[in-house]
């Protein structure tokens, strides 16, 4: 596409390390206090690593075969190491829909309210979304009719373990059973929020995002052309056909929840930092939000879910992650909480379905490269 690309590196120049620069590393086994020149020359090591991290990513994007455009963050113990823009009016100000990283901020949303004592994940959504509603004399059987399966929790919605259909229908399967991913079951966590908080969704987002200082966190409804009249640093969206051609989508208020937010990677790594850093959830809920509920099926073997995040423990590296997807949009967040390592990448092109493999290829590799990197550190 002859898309232009910038780079920054917060440390000196881009050089990948040699295979004997990778064993100085292994040999330093010593338990002993670290003396100051030892420190420095441990610093330096730590910072060539990363380079040689941050050069690969680079790497694998400029030699992708498939069109790219957009912002990849990295981040190690919440300071950037790695701020990459490409492609055409993309800098790093621009602003992205997240797809189904929205989740994860739904998720969060939901926990605070629990550890504010508003919701219990397992009481039932009916009782949350039609807590109203009398139950008495000929009306109940009428009622009933009109809500969910009555087993359904908060915590089913959580980890896509509801088997929610619309309204009216019957269930999809016993609620707990097996896993169904379910942007509906957000939907509803939305509204659920909207209940119990007394207050828009996108009006607590935007809360949310003043009292993190998440400045480019938006929750904005409208066509893609009404939303950038007032948020000009939305960066387009293309989706693949035969040609790029820009995407045509409306972002409503039932599909904010799971995945209508809108983010810079800046601030969407920003999130992620500090929601793992412990700064917005109690110990007890984000111990929830990253327990394995259920297992799943994905492109990236033996994965489960917790709350809003895909969890992987493959060769005893923990890993938190998502991915997302909309016309005009793709997204994946990274997480390795043993290195406080967080990748954020933000695309405004999405490739063709047709093709899921190659969809989620570049994806696949830049974790493969995050991952090789983490394994050889523990090794």
């Amino acid at each position: 596409m002859g898309l232009p690309i910038t780079i920054t590196l917060l440390s000196s120049a881009l050089f990948l390390l040699s295979p004997s620069g990778y064993s100085l590393a292994d040999t330093t086994h010593s338990k002993a206090p670290l003396q100051p020149a030892q420190a420095s020359v441990k610093s330096q090591m730590k910072s060539q690593d990363l380079r040689a991290l941050s050069a690969a990513i680079k790497a694998l994007i400029d030699d992708a075969s498939q069109p790219f455009s957009g912002s990849v963050i990295l981040l190690e113990d919440g300071k950037a190491q790695l701020a990459l823009q490409k492609g055409e009016g993309i800098d790093q100000n621009s602003s992205f829909v997240v797809a189904s990283l929205s989740k994860q901020i739904t998720a969060t949303l939901v926990l605070r309210a629990v550890d504010a004592g508003k919701l219990d994940l397992t009481r039932s959504l009916n009782s949350y979304l039609f807590a109203d509603e009398t139950n008495d004399g000929a009306k109940q059987n009428a009622v009933e009719q009109h809500r969910y399966d009555e087993r359904i929790t908060l915590h089913h919605l959580l980890s896509h373990t509801s088997g929610v259909d619309a309204l009216g229908k019957a269930n999809r399967f016993a609620p707990g059973s097996q896993f169904q991913y379910s942007n509906h079951g957000y939907t509803l966590l939305g509204l659920v929020l909207e209940k119990v908080n007394k207050q828009a969704f996108a009006e607590q987002v935007a809360q949310f995002a003043k009292d993190n200082q998440l400045n480019a966190l938006y929750a904005q409804t409208g066509s893609i052309e009404h939303i950038r009249r007032n948020l000009t640093t939305l960066a387009v969206g293309f989706d693949e056909a035969d040609t790029l051609i820009a995407a045509n989508i409306d972002i409503d208020e039932s599909l904010l929840p799971g995945g209508g937010l809108i983010a810079s990677a800046p601030t969407f790594a920003s999130f992620a930092h500090k929601l793992h850093s412990g700064e917005l959830l109690s110990p007890k809920s984000y111990e929830l939000m990253t327990r394995a509920h259920t297992k799943m099926e994905f492109f990236w073997p033996n994965m489960s879910y917790g709350y809003g995040l895909r969890l992987n423990s493959d060769d005893g590296l923990r890993e938190y992650s998502h991915t997302g997807y909309l016309p005009g949009y793709m997204s994946m967040s990274l997480h390795y909480p043993e290195f406080n390592l967080d990748l954020v990448m933000l695309e405004n092109i999405s490739l063709n379905l047709n093709d899921m493999e190659r969809v989620f290829e570049l994806h696949n590799q830049i974790r493969q490269a995050v991952r090789v990197h983490l394994l050889h550190k523990k090794s």
